[in-house]
């Protein structure tokens, strides 16, 4: 069972293509870094490249994704000492192929690694292009992504994701439910769809919660249903007909429970990976973009056991995230965030994988008791006493 429903919340979230070296010294090519502007994630003919840890960029393909024009009055390019001008708005910015020394307006400055050429392209360093344009610029390890954002947009994101994280603080009782969409296939292969749904019902305060779990792959079909009391847990489908009961040192409450609610960060990728968005209900506020919202892709994951997919590196190449709020609580309504992610073979059939996840939080501190049926306790045999796969 163990491996079944670890295969199904495991393979939600696929990413990664591999790094690959390139015979130029430390540079290094990196087609998973992602670079999200303005809360969306840009495509690049050009792979990005790494020395020694600076992200550099192809010239014209960040820069016109940086609102420059791409013309020769707006970037200005000198072959015979292989400089690069800038000029945006009132901003002008030197850089010269290979060295340190940079220029922006009247100011010089020093640069961890120069503008280089590579494979006949003209790489710059991100950070310091975007930052000299005035952008806010804020780097996601656990995703790979560079996140280049408006300060002011930043600011408005963070101060909206602070309202709901400290909201989100005082939730003591709430129902989720929680959908999973995943296909996969392979060229010249039949596509197989994995996915389902989670229906949960948790009281913090006294430590109760009831959970059904719907899950799909493979043409298999697996119900599962739990109650939790504090150390106890009841549970019941797939290869168990009756009810079953075990009992740890450890809370079990807490261990599938615990922080669930916590599903708002007012980090700095939040604020610099989001934007805000258009909705036609004055009750909520939209947020949208690229930060990849970790707690709710990990939420099936800990339901089972496993551990954070983030943390795993398991991130899909492209992703988006929709979040609503309650304009007047700033609590979470509902979270969706789509993935695709595409890994190359060998023989040039590559495995692509997309879906969503959606989470919606409904009767929050609502008027609803979670109680375990009385014929669940009474009913219920003890694990430790059973043999095969159910002893403890």
């Amino acid at each position: 069972m163990k491996k079944f429903l670890t295969f199904m919340t495991t393979c939600l979230i696929a990413g990664g293509i591999a790094i690959t070296s390139s015979a130029a010294g430390k540079i290094t090519e990196s087609p998973d870094i992602k670079i999200a502007i303005d809360g969306k994630i840009g495509q690049y003919t050009d792979v990005p490249i790494l020395q020694d840890g600076r992200t550099l960029l192809p010239l014209r393909a960040v820069l016109e994704n940086l609102g420059v024009q791409n013309d020769d009055e707006h970037i200005i390019w000198e072959p015979k000492d292989k400089s690069i001008t800038i000029n945006k708005d009132s901003k002008r910015i030197f850089l010269q192929v290979g060295n340190k020394k940079a220029e922006v307006d009247e100011s010089s400055f020093e640069l961890d690694v120069p503008p280089m050429i590579y494979k006949n392209r003209t790489y710059i360093p991100a950070r310091f292009v975007a930052e000299s344009l005035g952008k806010k610029v804020v780097w996601d390890g656990k995703t790979k992504s560079v996140l280049i954002k408006d300060p002011a947009s930043f600011d408005e994101v963070k101060e909206i994701l602070t309202k709901s994280e400290e909201a989100m603080k005082n939730v003591k009782k709430a129902k989720m439910n929680m959908k999973m969409d995943m296909k996969e296939s392979m060229k010249e292969s039949a596509s197989v769809s994995v996915g389902g749904e989670i229906k949960m019902e948790m009281d913090i305060t006294n430590k109760l919660a009831h959970m059904v779990m719907d899950m799909k792959a493979l043409g298999l079909s697996v119900t599962m249903e739990y109650y939790y009391d504090n150390d106890k847990q009841y549970m019941k489908g797939f290869l168990i007909d009756n009810w079953v009961k075990t009992t740890s040192k450890e809370n079990d409450f807490d261990s599938v429970v615990d922080n669930q609610f916590e599903l708002i960060a007012a980090d700095d990728v939040g604020s610099a990976g989001l934007v805000k968005g258009e909705s036609d209900n004055p009750d909520e506020i939209v947020l949208q973009g690229a930060a990849f919202f970790g707690s709710i892709s990990n939420f099936g994951n800990s339901l089972m056991g496993e551990d954070s997919v983030t943390d795993s590196g398991d991130v899909p190449a492209d992703y988006s995230v929709k979040i609503i709020l309650d304009s007047k609580t700033y609590l979470l309504k509902n979270c969706t965030m789509e993935f695709h992610s595409r890994q190359e073979g060998n023989t040039g059939d590559g495995l692509v994988e997309s879906g969503n996840i959606s989470l919606t939080l409904t009767d929050v501190n609502g008027d609803f008791t979670v109680k375990i049926p009385n014929e669940v306790i009474k009913n219920a045999k003890d694990a430790s006493e059973m043999d095969g796969i159910f002893k403890m």
